[in-house]
């Protein structure tokens, strides 16, 4: 509804934004990674065609954070590389990685340079929390018929990355969240500005719960006015592809301040790694999703997701309008159909002081910075944001031309008839 000339815009005062360490990481001929030099923003979108190192770049910046509790973690499950870099390699990146590295490849963090080799190596360091939680585009396969798995349940060559996940889900459904029953809608995890979306456009005002009633805690959803619940295999593909990642949100989420991982209050997440979190959800899904993500950043949170869905760069591409138009969190909430509840309007609030950076993995070139997404940029790779607006613009172009053809066979037609 339009404002009457009476009315102001509602203002929040944004939250004193935290200056963050500024983090590179540079990376050269690995896989089909030709050149990357990325500098990582709050939230930092990657987006590019499949098999273009995109999954290779994450899980390196995981290994290069976390390389003590990596380690730790092969150590604590029994698994010994026996001294070799490439056995390392393929127990971490998976089967038939190993390959991926040539004498050629190089990588740089923080201007500092460094080797796969070294890392395939655990030091004295005790620095050994985990400081990058990742949520892996295998999600799905760590509830195989909504029965969470851990570790030790995975095969060598399977991904860390989804055995570290699989891991920490098991142990939020098995034990701290167990005991509960009812997963989602729980009040005390998430607040209604999150919770509502969620229910709308992805539970569709279903319960999720934890159904042990064959002697196994496995997941599944209370439908009702229905005596029995729903198995995971009898759910839509986008719930259960998004089940997994929000089991890691309400780890990541569960207290005021940043998941502890070691044994001061020092000693936490500082990164959070969402591989495609668009996958099997319709764009409302989407935009429920992605409150999440600005849930992360309000809780300090650096983020870095990797995505091929264009309601991700959308959401980028305005609140990076906003900040330039001194937009508030008025326009935030406006994006997202929010309501004006303090908590809705603290989420705006922050996400506008956030950075944003966005950047294009192509094959066989460089990386390209795309950050600004500009419609009119001479770079093809930011004007169609990295390919994923390109088929739109030639779809309107054809529809264009055909139109234009059609007006031109009616003016002839007029004219032969008159």
């Amino acid at each position: 509804m339009p404002r009457t000339k009476s009315e102001k815009p509602a203002t929040t005062p944004a939250p004193r934004k935290l200056r963050k360490k500024s983090c590179r990481l540079v990376v050269d001929h690995i896989g089909p990674i030709k050149h990357a030099d990325v500098e990582f923003g709050d939230l930092t979108v990657i987006v590019g065609p499949q098999a273009t190192g995109k999954s290779i770049f994450l899980q390196t910046l995981k290994l290069l954070i976390d390389r003590e509790h990596i380690h730790d973690m092969f150590q604590h499950h029994s698994m010994s590389f026996n001294g070799s870099p490439d056995a390392f390699l393929e127990g971490y990146f998976g089967r038939g990685m190993a390959g991926a590295w040539a004498k050629q490849s190089a990588i740089s963090w923080n201007g500092k340079p460094a080797t796969f080799h070294e890392y395939a190596a655990p030091t004295r360091s005790k620095v050994r929390h985990e400081r990058l939680f990742y949520i892996p585009a295998q999600r799905v396969m760590s509830l195989p018929s909504g029965v969470s798995q851990n570790f030790g349940q995975f095969n060598y060559g399977d991904p860390y990355a989804l055995r570290a996940f699989s891991d920490a889900v098991h142990d939020l459904i098995q034990n701290e969240f167990g005991a509960r029953g009812e997963l989602f809608p729980a009040s005390n995890k998430l607040n209604d500005t999150l919770r509502k979306p969620i229910s709308d456009h992805l539970f569709g005002g279903n319960t999720l719960i934890v159904d042990d009633k064959d002697f196994t805690k496995r997941l599944a959803l209370s439908v009702p006015g229905q005596k029995n619940s729903l198995g995971f295999l009898s759910w839509s593909a986008g719930q259960r592809e998004f089940t997994p990642m929000l089991m890691g949100v309400y780890w990541l989420c569960s207290g005021p301040t940043k998941r502890r991982t070691g044994a001061t209050i020092a000693e936490t997440i500082e990164w959070v790694v969402i591989e495609e979190p668009e996958m099997g959800l319709h764009p409302q899904g989407v935009a429920a999703v992605l409150l999440l993500v600005l849930e992360l950043l309000r809780k300090n949170y650096r983020v870095v997701l990797s995505t091929h869905s264009t309601v991700v760069l959308e959401m980028v591409w305005a609140l990076q309008e906003f900040k330039k138009l001194k937009g508030t969190e008025a326009d935030v909430r406006t994006l997202f159909d929010l309501s004006a509840s303090p908590k809705a309007k603290e989420l705006g609030a922050t996400a506008l002081t956030k950075d944003y950076r966005v950047y294009f993995f192509d094959r066989d070139k460089a990386v390209r910075d795309i950050s600004h997404l500009s419609p009119g940029a001479e770079d093809d790779a930011e004007a169609e944001w990295g390919g994923l607006s390109g088929f739109s613009s030639r779809t309107n172009s054809a529809i264009a031309e055909a139109v234009n053809r059609a007006s031109l066979r009616s003016r002839r037609s007029s004219s032969a008839e008159s």
